[in-house]
């Protein structure tokens, strides 16, 4: 297919110069060249595009129809190649995202309006759930991800770090004693937070010390907004991502338990499909995120 387009671009550019030796120079090639693929073009059509002389070079009849056709080809070409790279360049059209919910609500939602202000011509299609999507497969140009990454495929840059932390209620600790140590969890009320394979299984650590303690509550859910509300309400004790919970703390809303004990650190993650040519759209919101989140 090369060849031929090659064929073609050089028996257009020698029917508008009418020349071999100006066709070779505007196309940057030697004479040879433009004399082989004009030959190859017709030997392959069968029919004689050129009438070659001494002093000119003129159309046959066959050859100013197919000038005319391969003309408005290169330009067709040429224009879906320019469409392709403004697009490519500029920050419009839609931009997919898949976002946990949490994270979503509480970091990403809140900053997006200043994003789509800066970038009026951009649609954002926002998709919260935690669960995994397959960015390739579903066609998505962008997910935060918060945790290990698992995909090979894609490309990522860091956005920041997270643990979770445990919190409750001044009222339920009013009403319970408060623990020492994470095995007395297993005697509380513990609110889950449904994400990954063990949920009801809480792995902290504490520098060098690590402890796993197996807990169970009145309340499952794999959304932490709805863990947080009930744990604001007092019904127990949750382990939250910090991120979810810093104005609750700030505020005294929510209070730290077992302070010195998290969970292992993971990383907030921007990841999409490769990294190689990518989309200006794609680049300029993970500078934005990165720009915006890191201090929070």
């Amino acid at each position: 297919m090369a060849d031929r387009l090659n064929e073609i671009a050089a028996f257009v550019e020698v029917a508008r110069q009418r020349s071999f030796v100006r066709a070779a120079t505007q196309l940057h090639v030697n004479v040879s060249a433009v004399s082989r693929a004009v030959a190859a073009l017709e030997t392959r059509l069968g029919v004689r595009l050129l009438q070659r002389s001494t002093r000119v070079v003129g159309l046959t009849e066959a050859g100013r129809a197919h000038a005319t056709r391969c003309e408005a080809l290169l330009t067709e070409l040429a224009d879906a190649e320019a469409a392709v790279a403004e697009r490519h360049s500029a920050l419009r059209g839609a931009l997919r995202i898949s976002v946990p919910s949490g994270f979503g609500l509480t970091h990403l939602i809140p900053v997006l309006p200043d994003f789509l202000l800066r970038h009026p011509q951009l649609k954002l299609e926002l998709g919260m759930s935690n669960r995994f999507v397959d960015l390739i497969e579903e066609g998505y140009d962008l997910a935060i991800r918060v945790g290990t990454l698992r995909d090979s495929r894609l490309a990522a840059r860091q956005l920041g770090s997270n643990r979770r932390v445990l919190v409750a209620a001044p009222e339920y600790l009013e009403r319970h004693p408060l623990p020492r140590h994470p095995r007395d969890l297993a005697a509380h009320a513990c609110l889950v937070l449904d994400v990954g394979t063990t949920p009801e299984t809480w792995a902290l650590v504490n520098r060098s010390a690590r402890h796993e303690v197996r807990v169970s509550g009145p309340l499952r859910s794999n959304h932490v907004l709805a863990i947080r509300t009930a744990c604001n309400g007092g019904l127990g004790v949750a382990l939250l991502p910090r991120f979810a919970v810093l104005d609750e703390l700030a505020s005294g809303m929510l209070i730290p338990v077992l302070p010195k004990w998290t969970t292992a650190e993971q990383g907030i993650y921007a990841v999409y499909p490769s990294n190689r040519l990518i989309p200006a759209k794609v680049r300029a919101l993970v500078d934005f995120l990165v720009e915006r989140l890191r201090p929070a």
